[in-house]
């Protein structure tokens, strides 16, 4: 199931700053993700291109260049977040929505000294920038990291972080049960080793040298 979360606040409050470090934080856990911004400006193409002649027809368009591909769909019916992320994000496992703050989707909200709207639901995290965080509710500038855990904590389970492999720098994803598995693998063999029983801190294991096939 792919898990969709708002980052919600009043314009300039640092939502699409918390939105990139979100995602450059899940990425590092190995989280495949997707990114929303939610405007309520006019988005298609107004001016007489293929593209938006195409979609003003009722046809999804896209506009495919040499730096990437740019798609364009009519609202011919209302828009839902899990309709966007069923079509465009169907192998993510979590999406980040920047805005939305009326949507019914689970929010973090960025706090700029305004007061909250009544209207607004399903808050979950508050992030101040200006402020620390309690680390259960309320998180402050620095607490990126302990925001995406918890994040990814809804897709991969509480004991996801439970061990990591990096291919060079890139960590390699794992489910659940492999990451448990290798873990409990290697502290097994440690445990024959002197003093490799019940290891107190991190354990890190470098393989350097060329694999010979």
């Amino acid at each position: 199931m792919i898990r969709i979360f708002a980052v919600s606040g009043f314009k300039n409050s640092g939502k699409t700053t918390l939105c990139r470090k979100l995602l450059s934080e899940l990425a590092r856990l190995g989280v495949r993700t997707g990114y929303i911004k939610r405007t309520s400006d006019e988005v298609l193409d107004d001016d007489d291109t293929d593209t938006s002649a195409v979609e003003r027809m009722g046809v999804a368009s896209a506009l495919w260049g040499t730096d990437g591909l740019c798609f364009e769909e009519a609202e011919t019916k209302p828009f839902t977040p899990e309709y966007i992320v069923s079509r465009y994000f169907p192998d993510a496992e979590i999406v980040i929505l920047e805005g939305g703050k009326y949507l019914d989707l689970p929010k973090i909200w960025v706090e700029s000294g305004e007061p909250r709207p009544a209207g607004v639901r399903g808050v979950f995290m508050v992030y101040d920038r200006g402020a620390a965080g309690d680390g259960k509710l309320r998180f402050g500038e620095g607490d990126e990291a302990i925001i995406a855990g918890r994040l990814a904590a809804t897709v991969r389970g509480s004991y996801y972080r439970s061990s990591k492999v990096y291919i060079g720098d890139r960590p390699l994803p794992m489910k659940d049960f492999i990451a448990d598995f290798v873990r409990g693998a290697v502290l097994g063999m440690l445990a024959s080793l002197k003093g490799g029983k019940d290891p107190q801190a991190p354990v890190r294991i470098y393989l350097d040298g060329e694999v010979k096939k």
